[in-house]
């Protein structure tokens, strides 16, 4: 490469780079849309995002509580004996839940709460029926 060519190149905007496919964000969508239409306004459904971040940024997250492999969704309401939460962790099917986040989610059952991996609308409908939440 010639010098003029380098400079040329250099001077060259950079390649657009194609987005990643957003696999997850559909499955998510109709899991949440679903979870808030079968539980109505009784229950709180709050998404934690887990975001991709420099390295600084998620130290500092980190320090402020932020758990790695948090569970996407947590839903907040009246259970049995009172007020409880349940988590789900949203995976695309045939997406494996890596290690880290089913040692936290045995960690969640063994403090008590429930976890269910959400891959789409049916799961859902299994979860609320396995933890006996009132559905609409």
């Amino acid at each position: 490469m010639t010098a003029s060519e380098y400079l040329a190149a250099m001077a060259a905007p950079p390649a657009a780079r194609r987005p990643a496919e957003d696999v997850e964000g559909p499955v998510h969508r109709a899991v949440l849309d679903a979870l808030q239409l079968r539980l109505g306004s009784r229950y709180i459904v709050q998404h934690t995002p887990n975001r991709p971040r420099s390295k600084v940024q998620g130290g500092r997250e980190k320090r402020l509580g932020a758990v790695r492999g948090w569970p996407d969704l947590a839903i907040y309401g009246p259970g049995p004996t009172g007020p409880t939460a349940w988590f789900g962790e949203v995976k695309p099917p045939g997406v494996v839940v890596p290690e880290y986040q089913r040692e936290l989610h045995a960690r969640l059952r063994g403090a008590g709460f429930a976890v269910a991996v959400l891959r789409g609308v049916d799961d859902v409908e299994a979860a609320l029926a396995e933890w006996g939440l009132p559905v609409r």
